[in-house]
């Protein structure tokens, strides 16, 4: 059994005891060491990646190991959360809170290291579900709306992306007959010139829907800022970065099956303007939505929809560099979104609770002067998203946009400004956060070690942005080459 299959199925069994834990805190350090042998698996991958339906390629190597770190140091975090939180639920909710949590991991594994289409598609449902019960948790009526608008809004997104996979299979058959080869990423890549061109078209149709659901794509995004709101903060880290993640190179691997058809003179259609549309509307309709945000998980849920419209405005340009320009990016913001959500839960800690309904701005603000270490990390997260240098998603969306002025000059415009008005919404937050005056009666904080956990992030995100180590740049170099 390969280290990819060890990755996937420790997380899932691993739920198993930690629904039986009978204590939250105990639970949690359970949690923070089964989550630590996950991320060791997945680093472990990339020496004993497999074969089969389950094995990494160099794409799901990279976003393994950016999701079990995500994981792991958003589960050092969850203690102090757990610690500041546990007399405000019952036993039985954080049982489930834990468990989906290793639920969630798993399934984020499984769709990054899936070479079959269904089974992709099972790892987004799964994850689907166990993010609906993790943002039920609280069962406040808000909290109940918010998970069922994530749960039907996810479940028609999953069940037209269903309908895309039997498509893509039924355009796969006649080339690679039944069974499982119809449905394996590596022989459908291998075959994409012969594949019917209609009903890969008709499917990527569906797929763009069902999974641009999930990567909260404009106008599928509805589920995403209310999910951010009400769910517990640690597994809203988790939906950030990596859950999106999947959904994202879904897309990118379908989309490269559809190029790879028009090129060689197939009857599929040309994705990127789907894609160059939907990338420019969700920028614009985020910049808009920030300046009426209130609420801080609501704010940067809209700013994770920013991010997602980001990477698939560079799908659909293509090329290698602006796709190399694309992972990149999403990398970043996985890093960045996850030490951003750790810093909030630091806040709203200091100030007396983490849970939802504690976030508003103005009840985080002047948080340098409650507690400097938890006030500077929040004020560099919130910078560092706006993309304004010295910020690492400078590096990615500076490649993003000079290769959009080269390639696609007249997208360039809308795509600058669209990238402008966020980071204008953004950067007004940063003052009140840090600066300004605490409100009445906020006594100082000391923050724990754990708070080393974002600053590490912060220093991994400037390392890859502007070292840019050679080993990552060869790898995605030659992701993006294969996938233009």
């Amino acid at each position: 059994m390969s280290l990819a299959v060890l990755a996937v199925l420790f997380p899932l069994l691993a739920a198993i005891p930690l629904a039986l834990t009978g204590s939250a805190v105990r639970a949690s350090y359970v949690n923070l060491a089964l989550t630590g042998v996950t991320f060791l698996l997945t680093i472990g991958t990339i020496f004993s990646p497999g074969h089969g339906l389950i094995h990494a390629d160099n794409l799901g190597l990279i976003f393994g190991v950016i999701s079990g770190f995500v994981a792991f140091t958003t589960a050092i975090n969850n203690i102090s959360f757990i610690q500041s939180e546990q007399g405000r639920k019952s036993i039985r909710r954080w049982r489930l809170y834990h468990a989906m949590c290793q639920v969630m991991l798993g399934t984020t594994l499984l769709g990054l290291y899936a070479d079959n289409i269904g089974l992709l598609w099972v790892a987004v449902e799964g994850a689907t579900i166990a993010a609906t019960l993790g943002v039920s948790l609280s069962r406040t009526a808000s909290a109940l709306e918010a998970a069922w608008k994530y749960f039907i809004l996810g479940g028609v997104g999953i069940a037209l992306a269903l309908f895309g996979v039997m498509l893509t299979y039924l355009a796969a058959q006649p080339i690679l007959g039944p069974g499982l080869a119809a449905m394996s990423f590596s022989a459908l890549s291998n075959n994409a010139a012969q594949l019917d061109g209609s009903l890969m078209t008709l499917a990527f149709v569906f797929l763009l829907f069902g999974f641009g659901t999930k990567a909260a794509i404009v106008p599928l995004h509805g589920w995403l800022p209310d999910a951010y709101a009400e769910g517990p903060i640690p597994l809203t880290a988790t939906l950030s970065g990596p859950m999106l993640n999947v959904a994202l190179i879904a897309l990118l691997r379908f989309r490269h099956l559809m190029e790879v058809n028009v090129s060689t003179g197939g009857h599929a259609m040309q994705p990127g303007p789907f894609l160059l549309i939907l990338g420019i509307a969700s920028l614009f309709l985020t910049g808009f939505s920030l300046w009426r945000r209130r609420d801080a998980r609501r704010f940067f849920g809209f700013s994770s929809i920013e991010h997602s419209g980001i990477a698939i405005f560079a799908f659909g340009i293509g090329g290698p560099a602006i796709i190399f320009g694309g992972l990149l990016h999403m990398i970043l913001h996985t890093l960045l979104k996850s030490a951003l959500f750790q810093a909030l839960t630091k806040a709203a800690i200091a100030r007396g609770g983490a849970s939802p309904g504690n976030y508003a701005f103005s009840h985080l603000r002047g948080m340098i002067a409650t507690d400097k270490y938890v006030g500077w990390a929040l004020v560099l997260c919130i910078f560092a998203l706006t993309g304004l240098p010295p910020s690492g998603l400078f590096t990615s969306e500076y490649l993003i946009i000079s290769q959009t002025i080269l390639r696609a000059p007249l997208y360039a415009l809308p795509f600058g400004a669209g990238l402008l008005l966020c980071a204008i919404a953004i950067i007004r937050q940063i003052g009140p956060a840090g600066f300004a005056p605490p409100p009445l009666g906020c006594k100082p904080h000391k923050a724990g070690r754990d708070i080393l956990t974002i600053y590490a992030h912060l220093a991994v995100t400037l390392v890859l942005a502007f070292a840019m180590p050679f080993g990552l740049v060869s790898v995605l170099s030659n992701i993006a080459g294969a996938l233009q």
